[in-house]
């Protein structure tokens, strides 16, 4: 899957910012994000993908032998798991 930005008028996130009473809770920017991207983004707790990420680390290392391009895939997650 191809990721490609996505551009968001600034009078949509003017219209956020004061269409809001009080503070904004990040499940509603959250939702707001994916309504004006055609549910194309979603916003995860960073716990859950560092979860899910050490989980994959787990499996990958568990089954190195039987997974094509084991040691690729164990690098990229020691990447992402880096970049979080």
């Amino acid at each position: 899957m191809i990721t490609r930005d996505r551009f968001i008028l600034r009078e949509e996130v003017s219209n956020l910012l004061w269409g809001m009473v009080g503070d904004i809770s990040t499940h509603s920017l959250s939702m707001w994000l994916k309504s004006k991207t055609d549910n194309e983004f979603v916003v995860v707790p960073r716990e859950f993908v560092y979860m899910t990420v050490l989980f994959f680390e787990a499996t990958a290392s568990e089954y190195k032998d039987r997974l094509p391009n084991s040691q690729e895939m164990l690098k990229d997650l020691t990447a992402i798991k880096n970049y979080l």
